[in-house]
């Protein structure tokens, strides 16, 4: 039996066991599913729009990057390919969604999946960086609420104070056999690549904000929604789970793994484990909902871009 199959038969159990516990866990506490009767019509539109809005977000961020290689995507490019993305990640593990909003650059515009990978390592860097400067903010001002806030407090400044030396200062190429490796020595070449052009940078600064922000305004929201009172910062801390989450990649949609990690955060900072469950179940499926209702419609609209307007590198 090869490496890929072992991985897939893993990634497919681990699923399952995450079904099966988020399962059990929700029948033993019952009382949490019932706070699902205080979600209204409206509420549940406002958070399909509010994740519509945030995968959006992403597509900007893949606009700035392209055009930095020369490369300009119309809209239905940079707004499609993160729906694109997001229903792929959901339908296959290990960010499969990736690969293929890879493979749609490399035949439309010819642009190689190391560039696509060391922009995409770059941009997670000013993304990580952005939220765990909130985090640090944030942090203090939860302080009495908290369950060991110092544990939190002490993890996010491990982190930033390690991205900021990655980001300021000039860093060694590591050995490439082990994937960690691989993943820095592309954030750093992806780094590299950018960090001359200031104006770039800001706007992907920006970016970083609005994405936390609409991130953090569905947390809130869903939180509000399920008649569970906390505070921006409380949603704001939470939602930084997901940011966070995105360095284990396992299952279809990371599906467990990013529920484990805000249902910890929640936890921390006083707003319930089980309510973060509920929270992050909410979450995943707004974003289903706009994921598979624009996935398909645009993965329609960009084969065919593709088919009509192949690269000459496709062509040859």
């Amino acid at each position: 039996m090869n490496a890929a199959k072992v991985r897939s038969i893993f990634t497919i159990v681990l699923l399952l066991l995450c079904l099966v516990g988020i399962a059990f866990y929700l029948r033993a506490n019952q009382e949490l599913v019932t706070l699902l009767a205080n979600l209204s019509w409206t509420t549940a539109v406002f958070l399909v729009i509010l994740r519509f809005l945030f995968v959006a977000t992403n597509g900007l961020f893949l606009k700035l990057f392209a055009a930095k290689l020369n490369i300009y995507l119309n809209w239905r490019e940079w707004v499609g390919l993160p729906f694109v993305t997001t229903m792929g990640n959901y339908l296959t593990p290990l960010s499969g969604g990736m690969l293929v909003r890879a493979a749609y650059l490399k035949n439309r515009h010819a642009l190689s999946y190391t560039h696509f990978a060391t922009l995409l390592a770059a941009n997670y860097l000013i993304t990580f960086w952005v939220s765990v400067l909130a985090g640090l903010v944030i942090m203090p001002f939860l302080w009495q609420q908290a369950n060991a806030p110092w544990l939190l407090l002490l993890f996010l400044g491990v982190c930033w104070v390690g991205l900021s030396i990655i980001l300021l200062t000039p860093m060694p190429r590591f050995p490439s056999e082990k994937r960690p490796f691989r993943l820095l020595n592309q954030a750093l070449v992806g780094w590299h690549t950018v960090k001359s052009d200031r104006s770039l940078i800001w706007q992907l600064v920006l970016l970083s904000v609005v994405s936390l922000v609409l991130n953090a305004a569905a947390f809130w929201l869903s939180y509000r929604a399920l008649d569970i009172p906390v505070s921006w910062g409380t949603a704001v801390m939470v939602s930084l789970a997901t940011i966070f989450s995105t360095l284990t990649t396992i299952t279809p949609g990371n599906f467990g793994i990013r529920e484990a990690f805000i249902s910890f955060i929640s936890q921390i900072v006083g707003a319930g484990v089980g309510e973060g469950l509920l929270v992050a179940l909410l979450i995943r499926g707004t974003t289903l909902i706009s994921a598979f209702t624009l996935g398909p419609i645009f993965s329609t609209q960009l084969t065919r871009e593709i088919r009509l307007n192949p690269s000459k590198e496709a062509e040859v």
